[in-house]
């Protein structure tokens, strides 16, 4: 089996996901886990980070739908709004 790779939308996200997970990290956006990885730790990593993250060789970010009985501050416009700048953007700037 391949290893998971992920894209972060920044390096400082990245770099914090890898070193919580002890995964390998590419100095940029990229981690890679191996493929028989703990899902559940790596949600929690990226709630913990608050990051936004997409599949390699996906060009739209990934949002972990939120928990139940947590509450969201921002609207579904708003949200949509942001990612579609961040989709923009890794779309503009390869991370590789």
């Amino acid at each position: 089996m391949r290893p998971l790779r992920l894209l972060f939308d920044s390096p400082q996200a990245a770099r914090e996901v890898a070193f919580m997970l002890r995964c390998e990290y590419d100095g940029c956006t990229l981690i890679s886990l191996p493929s028989m990885h703990d899902t559940v730790a790596l949600r929690t990593a990226i709630e913990l980070v608050g990051a936004e993250f997409c599949f390699e060789g996906d060009h739209y970010p990934l949002v972990l739908p939120p928990l139940e009985g947590e509450g969201t501050e921002e609207s579904q416009v708003q949200r949509s709004q942001q990612m579609s700048r961040k989709a923009q953007l890794w779309c503009d700037e390869v991370p590789f």
